[in-house]
């Protein structure tokens, strides 16, 4: 069970805004993996894409090991209790997080394993999880804003200011 903090750290804050960058850097540019992979393939020059290529699995091998980082130091800090509200809100709320958490381990794995072990099966697992992904930042992002200009309350402020409750 995580502890619980008064607000969130400098660190948890900084980690959960470089990830959505390197996130949003993913699904921009991963497109070139698949140009990539069909070159490689089908025995074409892919010196052109080796930089993208290199980009990409470097950036999703960051965010695998920022993600673990992140999770053990929710685990060893802390996190502020969920903002009061109905249940069912806070469960979702909290059923939306582990399910991003559970995404970011699970993308770059199947995206390692996809390069080294099996393009077929792990491929086509990791490729469906760019629309899963920008569904759930889609619910994420409405959620936050409908905290803020709705409810007025200070779940989207506490990912900004750090210590905020």
């Amino acid at each position: 069970m995580a502890k619980q903090s008064t607000g969130y750290t400098v660190l948890q804050l900084s980690l959960h805004w470089l990830i959505v960058l390197l996130v949003l850097f993913q699904l921009i540019f991963g497109e070139d993996m698949g140009r990539y992979n069909y070159f490689l393939r089908s025995g074409q020059d892919v010196t052109p894409l080796l930089t993208g290529y290199y980009l990409h699995v470097g950036v999703g091998i960051a965010v695998l090991v920022l993600t673990l980082f992140r999770l053990g130091l929710r685990l060893a800090v802390g996190v502020p209790p969920s903002v009061p509200g109905p249940t069912l809100q806070v469960r979702a709320g909290e059923a939306l997080h582990y399910l991003f958490y559970l995404m970011l381990i699970v993308t770059p794995i199947t995206g390692l394993l996809a390069q080294y072990v099996d393009m077929g099966t792990f491929g086509e697992i990791h490729s469906a999880n760019k629309p899963v992904f920008i569904l759930l930042i889609l619910i994420h992002a409405a959620a936050a804003l409908y905290h803020h200009f709705v409810l007025k309350d200070s779940t989207l402020r506490r990912m900004m200011v750090p210590g905020t409750r």
